[in-house]
This record gives structure tokens, C-alpha cells and sequence, in this order.
């Protein structure tokens, strides 16, 4: 794509910048480092972020990789080198279509105590027995850390990565920006909880809140109210698209 490709707000371009600077507005920038990918439907492929802090992602940043790693479509800046967990974990995982890597702080402190994450605040719910962990080891190749990182997460939502971040999948962009962005307050309520000598909430409380919030839409609503902040927080992003055919 050239650097004035334009692209409409339901793009998967657009909505990627869009996830990038919601988690940026919501305090989650992980600086130069996180990256969100997004499957392309029918396709070994999927879509993904550049090197930079996620207050400056546009749709045309975003790339086209093949699973294989190939650079399909490059977007008008390369797309980070640290993907290939992404595809290794599409590949394993078919119902996971979204993947978010952060290094956010609330994130990255819980992941560094080594302590199992506790539903120590009503939205930690949505992560109760879905929390898995990841231990970087510097000496896998690209390839095998990909392989790693996947089999570690398993069937979880997320892979806590000690002295580093988090992974987080799920089913669509928009549900992963939006867990995403809870699970990072809800490590922050852990932590301070911790402090104050909290207990967490029962497995069974957590799993009726979860089930509740699944009911009600609370992601998608989440989805909407974020977005219509955007378009009072970050006009560049929507001066940016088309409007619809």
C-alpha cells in the first residue's frame, strides 16, 4: 500500500489502530514493544502492527503476514519482528482470531510477583481459571519460542510472561481490546488488594459474574463506548478513513 491508501472505519486496518490507541488511552502503551494481530478469514495469514507507541498507529502501518512469516501486503512501516508467536498461536489455536501482546504496568508487576491471578475485582471474572504463564527462555529460536508460548497458553485466555508482559486471544478484535484493557485494571486491583491483605472472590461468584457479562454484552458495549471517546480523543485516526461505500 502506498502512504495514501485510505481505508473505511470497519477496515480490519482501522480497527486495529483503533484497538491500539484505545489501549493507549486506557493507560496499557507498551511502549515500542506490544504489537495486536488479527486473523485474515480464509487465509494463513493475518494482519498485524509496527514497531511505535500505540498512540500513533493509522491503518496504513498495519501488514499483511503470512503465517509463514512472509510479508503479504507491507504496511507503510514494517511490521514488528517479534510476530511469530502470533501465528503459532492461530495455528493452534482456530478459535482464537485475535492475539494482543502488552507490556503494560499493572500487567507486567503481577506477571513479575509470580502469583497466581486472583479475581480480586467483579471484572476479573471474565479471566477466572483462564489465566496461564509464560517464562521467557532466551535460548529457543524464534520458531520454538512461537511453539512455546502457544502450548503454554493452551486453552486460556491469557499467558502471564514474568518480567515482561502478558499474551492475550480471543474470539474477535474488538473482545480482546476490551478483555485487555480489564484484565490490566484487574491485575491492578490484585495487586493493591494484596497490599491490604484482601481475599480474592469465590470460583463460583466468578464464574456467575463472568457468565453475566457475556449475557449482557458488556464487551461490545465496552467496544462502543471507547470508540465514540476516540472520535473525541484522536481526530488524526479518523481524518484518516473514508467514509462507507
Amino acid at each position: 500500500m502506498t502512504p495514501t491508501t485510505r481505508f473505511t472505519q470497519s477496515s480490519p486496518h482501522f480497527r486495529i489502530a483503533a484497538a491500539r490507541r484505545m489501549l493507549y488511552r486506557a493507560g496499557l502503551d507498551s511502549q515500542i514493544g506490544g504489537h495486536i494481530s488479527l486473523r485474515v478469514p480464509g487465509e494463513e495469514a493475518f494482519w498485524v502492527t509496527p514497531f511505535q507507541y500505540f498512540d500513533e498507529t493509522l491503518p496504513e502501518h498495519v501488514s499483511k503476514v503470512g503465517f509463514d512469516l512472509r510479508v503479504i501486503e507491507p504496511g507503510t512501516l514494517p511490521a514488528s519482528p517479534g510476530i511469530n508467536f502470533h501465528a503459532s498461536v492461530m495455528m493452534a489455536r482456530p478459535d482464537v482470531n485475535c492475539v494482543i501482546h502488552t507490556h503494560t504496568r499493572n500487567i507486567s508487576t503481577l506477571a513479575t510477583t509470580r502469583r497466581k491471578f486472583g479475581v480480586y475485582y467483579v471484572y476479573g471474572s471474565m479471566f477466572a481459571d483462564l489465566v496461564t504463564e509464560f517464562v521467557d527462555d532466551p535460548s529457543l529460536t524464534p520458531d520454538k519460542e512461537g511453539a512455546a508460548i502457544a502450548a503454554a497458553l493452551g486453552q486460556n485466555k491469557v499467558a502471564l510472561m514474568p518480567h515482561h508482559g502478558a499474551v492475550h486471544v480471543g474470539e474477535t478484535l474488538e473482545f480482546t481490546t476490551i478483555e485487555t484493557m480489564v484484565f490490566d485494571l484487574a491485575c491492578e486491583y490484585q495487586l493493591a488488594a494484596i497490599t491490604a491483605g484482601g481475599e480474592p472472590m469465590d470460583p463460583a461468584t466468578a464464574h456467575s459474574y463472568r457468565e453475566a457479562y457475556y449475557k449482557y454484552g458488556f464487551r461490545e458495549q465496552m467496544w462502543r463506548a471507547n470508540f465514540r471517546r476516540l472520535q473525541r480523543s484522536d481526530p488524526d485516526l479518523f481524518a484518516s478513513a473514508v467514509a462507507e461505500a
